[in-house]
Parts: structure tokens; sequence; C-alpha cells
């Protein structure tokens, strides 16, 4: 499997290989192989069926911190990742198009502890799976505003689609590095 080291320590790109016949195509999602990369157990899979023009995050749980293996199902999204941990890194995001479609696109992003996730729906209906290795905690979630001037994060769209809690994100100033 093609990976890739993107701007953000650990954060990585996959390009899972994809194999097509007259019945359609195989794509594998998780193998154990990946372990080499995550090096641990993942605790829930999760799936989203996302309307175009969303925005989804930007979230983050502490205490119990959750890494990420986001793959795209069908559609494409405009994925963004901002590292939250303490350093130099902290409050830098990279953006990315992940894609199930498009071969030449990444459709998977593997996303370590202590880094926020967010992503947008420009194109069209998305379906995204994640695995992640902390059960989701309500009380543990936190929202970093997506529109945050501190980020500056070139979404593809404006007036998108939040969720109540989305539209209640905080901004990074009022967050401390963990």
């Amino acid at each position: 499997m093609k990976q890739i080291e993107t701007a953000l320590p650990g954060v990585r790109l996959l390009f899972p290989p994809r194999f097509e016949d007259a019945r359609g195509s195989f794509r594998p999602v998780f193998a154990s192989r990946l372990h080499e990369l995550t090096s641990h157990a993942w605790a829930e899979m999760n799936i989203t069926e996302t309307a175009p023009g969303c925005i989804r995050g930007l979230h983050y749980q502490r205490p119990h911190a959750q890494a990420k293996l986001i793959t795209v199902v069908s559609g494409t999204i405009f994925d963004v990742v901002v590292d939250l941990r303490p350093g130099t890194n902290f409050g830098k995001h990279i953006t990315v198009t992940l894609s199930a479609d498009d071969a030449s696109q990444p459709s998977q992003i593997y996303i370590p502890e202590g880094l926020a996730h967010g992503l947008a729906t420009p194109h069209g209906p998305a379906t995204i799976a994640y695995l992640v290795s902390q059960p989701w905690s309500p009380a543990d979630e936190i929202v970093i505003a997506y529109n945050d001037p501190t980020l500056a994060i070139a979404w593809p769209f404006e007036n998108p689609i939040l969720s109540e809690r989305d539209h209640r994100g905080i901004s990074l100033a009022e967050m401390s590095p963990s």
C-alpha cells in the first residue's frame, strides 16, 4: 500500500490498492499490515453519510484522545487535520482531498492521537468510515470552530450545513495544548 507522510508528524495519506473486474471492485480498508503504521487496537468503527455542502468538525476528544483511520467509501471529501499536541506544531493544519473514486487521490488518512479532524463535502454526498482507537465519549469531546480566524482554513465553500454542536465550536485561543 502506498503511503505518504504529511507536514504534520504521524499523519499519513494511504492509497489502498483497488482491484476491478466485470463484477465491480474490491478495496481493502484495514489489514493486519497496518499495525506497522498504527501499533494499536481499534475500539469502534463508525460510518457517516454526509450530504453535499456540509462541514463536520473540527472534532477532538480529551482526555481519551482518539487515533483515527478515515476511509472514504463513496464520493470525495475535503479533509482537515489540526495539530493540538503541545509543541511547535500546535495550531498548524493540513488539508487534503480524499476520494473513493479517483485513484490519483488517497482514499484514507491515518491521524494519531492529539489532532482534531474535520471534513467538508463540496462535490456531492460522501460516505466515510472511521476506525477509532477510543470509544466516542460525548463528555470528552471538544469542537474547535471550523471558521476560527486563527486557523484560517480555506474551506471549499461558504455557509455550510452544520450540526448544532459544530455551531457552538470554540476558538483555538480557548483551547490549550493537551
